[in-house]
């Protein structure tokens, strides 16, 4: 076999060609995936995502913006075009809204495909390039207020802090910001432009010539053109049923449904042994109430805080604070969770009369949660439809009913002897029996301080109560 020398080195022949050949095949490999990856990429970079406004902006809008976005950030998507034709809407939506454009990790584009007006204006001015279609308009964004059936302009407040939105969304895109609060405030004068008393709507032509617009366009292949984006292939993401569904579970009304559902859930398991129906339905309501709040940008994370706070509050005037006369925790729980629920359903653009509105759906909610965790708690420990009712007690009788009723350290008899509750008793509290306080817990569920009452079971470890006039007049007679 013959061997080749070269600087000392001994190579066989045979190793070195099949060496070369392995060499040769991961070079074409390697150049196989380089390829590939390129193709993904510019197949990625070719892409353009269309996301329509149409109609009237609310908080489903901010959902499908959301949502859209990320999506197309998550396609590698070069642009996003929003595609406007909508009369305006909720300022506090398109707030969240304008805050979901101005950082979005794609470039975005708006398209005034006819009017962009009030809050519609808003959204196009927080996107980085703006075109026009010809005869498109955008403007007439003062905020207003619906009392009934008629239109009034909103307070001065209103207007200034709306005024200060549009100018900083303006100078964010490096536009003149007079021109976008020209848009809000009537009484501003743009030399050129606007004069005093009048609204200010940029005509297509106009928005070019003051840099609020790079184009007109008549289609939006012919935007692309335009834009640089030529060729690129158009994605259309559609609206979706869950956001339609946000726009009716943050309605205000619907909201108080929630919250009345998800208390009376919430305080039934408090006062109930074992999960039951209620708490399930409790917790998915309330669940849907802060996943819709989240999702449209007006909860934040204080509203969560009063929340839990509201929670801890009441789960301790129930468990810990039984002795109290005031029951001042539990009043405080229900006003941090009413509080939750109010930042939870407005926010700094929430127009007054739906601010009104979601205290009337709050205080409602709050009221027949409280009314019906009263007759729950006075009604329902004597029923046996309850389903942690039904498995403690089963376990009950076949541990502590099969014993002799006595007291384990002392041998005394309690099963039927009467005399008075000394606190409140919600279930559970503290009784005067043979002129000893013993803990019980009451089998209606609540009894005020001084009423009469008699044990009907002795479980060892408590003593189950209930009213009994016997007790109250022992009391009355030995005191």
């Amino acid at each position: 076999m013959g061997v080749v020398t070269f600087r000392g080195a001994v190579v066989d022949r045979p190793c070195a060609a099949g060496l070369g050949c392995i060499m040769t095949l991961w070079r074409v490999c390697g150049l196989l995936v380089g390829l590939c990856s390129v193709v993904v990429v510019a197949t990625q970079a070719d892409s353009v995502w269309l996301l329509e406004v149409r109609g009237e902006i609310g908080r489903g809008t901010v959902s499908y913006l959301r949502s859209g976005i990320a999506a197309a950030d998550e396609a590698g998507a070069s642009a996003v075009v929003l595609d406007f034709f909508t009369p305006g809407g909720y300022l506090d939506a398109a707030s969240a809204a304008r805050e979901l454009i101005l950082h979005s990790p794609v470039p975005t584009i708006a398209y005034v495909n006819g009017e962009a007006f009030s809050a519609g204006a808003l959204l196009a001015l927080a996107c980085e390039r703006i075109y026009f279609v010809s005869g498109g308009v955008m403007g007439a964004a003062t905020p207003v207020i619906f009392d009934g059936a008629t239109m009034q302009e909103a307070s001065e407040k209103m207007v200034s802090a709306v005024r200060a939105l549009f100018r900083s969304t303006a100078q964010a895109r490096g536009r003149r910001a007079e021109v976008a609060e020209a848009m809000v405030d009537a009484k501003l004068v743009v030399e050129g432009l606007v004069g005093e008393g009048v609204l200010l709507t940029l005509t297509a032509d106009e928005a070019a010539q003051w840099g609020y617009s790079e184009g007109k366009a008549n289609s939006v292949a012919e935007l692309l053109e335009i834009a640089g984006l030529g060729g690129a292939a158009v994605e259309r993401y559609a609206f979706r049923w869950s956001d339609r569904a946000l726009e009716v579970l943050t309605s205000p009304w619907v909201a108080g449904l929630l919250i009345t559902v998800g208390m009376l859930g919430l305080i039934s398991e408090l006062v109930t042994p074992g999960l039951g129906f209620a708490g399930v339905a409790g917790a998915i309501s309330l669940g849907l109430f802060l996943w819709a709040h989240f999702l449209v940008g007006i909860a934040g994370w204080e509203s969560l805080v009063f929340f839990l706070g509201g929670v801890v509050a009441i789960v301790l005037e129930l468990l810990v604070f039984t002795g109290s006369d005031f029951g001042v925790a539990g009043l405080a729980g229900l006003v941090l969770i009413g509080m939750g629920f109010y930042t939870a359903m407005v926010g700094p653009f929430t127009r007054p009369d739906e601010a009104l509105w979601a205290i009337g759906a709050v205080s409602l909610a709050l009221v027949v949660a409280l009314v019906g965790s009263v007759l729950l708690l006075t009604r329902l420990p004597r029923s046996r439809l309850r389903l942690g009712g039904v498995i403690l007690s089963t376990a009950l009788r076949g541990r502590a009913y099969d014993v002799e009723p006595t007291d384990s350290s002392s041998g005394k008899i309690w099963l039927g002897k009467v005399g008075v509750a000394v606190t409140d008793l919600r279930p559970i509290g503290v009784a005067l029996i043979d002129r000893e306080r013993v803990d019980v817990v009451c089998e209606e569920g609540f009894l005020p301080r001084g009423t009469g009452i008699v044990v009907v079971r002795d479980e060892g470890y408590r003593k189950v109560v209930t009213r009994s006039d016997a007790g109250q007049r022992t009391v009355e007679v030995t005191g």
